[in-house]
């Protein structure tokens, strides 16, 4: 129904009931009238002659009183209909003001936003359309979406407004468009009723051709310097290599020479020196590939499987959980056991599992060796103390901290170390039949 009818039916509402208010009154009245009206004039004829002009008086009275309640009551509402017609001219004006102005804003925003039918037909569109396809607005109601962002049958791989009647919930793609020139995103959104049934749906369509240009270019960047960083970390270890053998030379030719001592101190920070580069060389890959779904259980057992494990008994308790997190994942559970075997010393089991909290899941990874000392608890993330003892928990941590994840040491000392690592709300699920 259209707005602008809605004062008119409103309008035609209050006429009826004054009008039948208006009947029900003379109705009342008259019946009143026939019955008391008798009693008050028939007495005063006493002859037939003076009765019928008795009737007369009665009837012309009956009409001046009738006509006299009757202007009253047609003034009275017709007051009350002014006033209700004013306030709803009011109502109406400001409505009509409102959906000017929402109309005016709905056509200013850049998207192609669209209400559709669950087939796809599309009910209501902004003008971006215009812009986006170089189709009028007033030759898009009627038509199927997909017949704009494909140019063809609607792909079930391809469409969110599929997805989105199996899921019930809002479902994004990114496609390029059909000329090749650029890329779109589309966004689905439910309309459901009160049974949950989908009855229409938002659909949203936005320009991303800059944002994939960008990140494309940022891609062929980080790769660009990731060979870069390759081939001079090469070039500087095969030198420092070269060195450490010309010293050797060196100190075999002046064993007892004071020149043999200053070289056996170079020795030492030629080791630093490669030691340091094996550090970045591992560091450089962090970030280079965006973050993805992964399952834990899978990821710690590749780890586990470059590591001579045999001997520590692991016990996995994860129910199906997957996190988001930067794709060196699996390295950073490999230092985590790798600092068992070089530092637990009696550790014999190690247990892998979680506990859930209302805004995030804490992964713990606990052993039962030797643990870590209170004072070193503090340290042991610091890139000063991989450099010194060899363990990576530093870029473990950094690798975490790519998509918000954090880790820390909570273990009692003597009773084994216990990794916590701390998963927000939206960086983790639960999937198969243990989804929760």
């Amino acid at each position: 129904m259209e707005e602008g009818a809605r004062p008119v039916i409103l309008i035609d509402r209050i006429v009826t009931q004054a009008a039948l208010k208006i009947s029900l009154i003379y109705l009342m009245f008259g019946i009143l009238w026939i019955l008391f009206s008798d009693n008050l004039f028939l007495p005063l004829a006493a002859r037939q002659e003076e009765m019928i002009l008795v009737s007369s008086a009665k009837g012309i009275l009956f009409i001046v009183v009738t006509t006299v309640l009757l202007f009253f009551l047609v003034q009275y509402y017709s007051r009350q209909l002014r006033d209700a017609n004013t306030q709803l001219r009011v109502q109406y004006d400001a409505l009509v003001l409102s959906q000017e102005e929402w109309e005016s804003t709905f056509n200013a925003i850049s998207d192609w936003i669209s209400l559709i039918t669950p087939e796809g037909r599309v009910l209501r569109s902004n003008r971006a359309v215009e812009r986006l396809f170089g189709v009028p607005v007033v030759e898009i109601v009627g038509r199927n979406c997909f017949e704009l962002v494909h140019g063809k049958e609607c792909l079930a791989h391809e469409c969110p407004r599929r997805r989105m009647l199996i899921s019930r919930r809002r479902e994004i793609t990114e496609i390029p468009v059909r000329d090749g020139a650029g890329w779109i995103q589309v966004t689905v959104d439910p309309v459901t009723n009160a049974a949950g049934e989908v009855v229409s749906a938002v659909h949203i369509v936005r320009d991303i051709t800059e944002r994939m240009r960008s990140e494309k270019a940022l891609e062929q960047a980080k790769k660009k310097l990731h060979v870069l960083n390759y081939v001079t970390f090469n070039d500087i270890q095969n030198m420092v290599y070269t060195v450490s053998g010309y010293q050797q030379l060196a100190k075999k030719m002046l064993p007892e020479s004071p020149a043999g001592t200053m070289i056996g101190k170079e020795d030492a920070v030629l080791q630093e020196i490669s030691h340091s580069l094996n550090f970045a060389r591992s560091y450089q890959d962090l970030g280079l590939k965006p973050p993805q779904w992964q399952d834990v259980n899978h990821v710690f057992l590749l780890a586990i499987s470059h590591l001579d494990f045999l001997r520590i008994h692991h016990t996995v308790l994860l129910d199906n959980l997957e996190i988001f997190a930067d794709p060196l994942l699996e390295q950073v559970f490999q230092m985590l056991a790798d600092n068992i075997l070089v530092h637990g010393k009696t550790a014999t089991r190690v247990k892998l599992g979680y506990t859930r909290g209302p805004e995030s899941v804490t992964l713990f990874f606990e052993d039962d060796g030797v643990g870590i000392p209170e004072d070193t608890k503090a340290r042991i993330f610091l890139p000063e103390f991989q450099k010194q003892k060899g363990v990576g928990l530093f870029l473990a941590r950094e690798i975490l901290e790519v998509t918000g994840i954090s880790i820390r040491e909570t273990g009692i000392p003597g009773s084994g170390a216990r990794f916590e690592i701390a998963v927000p709300k939206g960086a983790y699920r639960f999937t198969g039949a243990d989804r929760k």
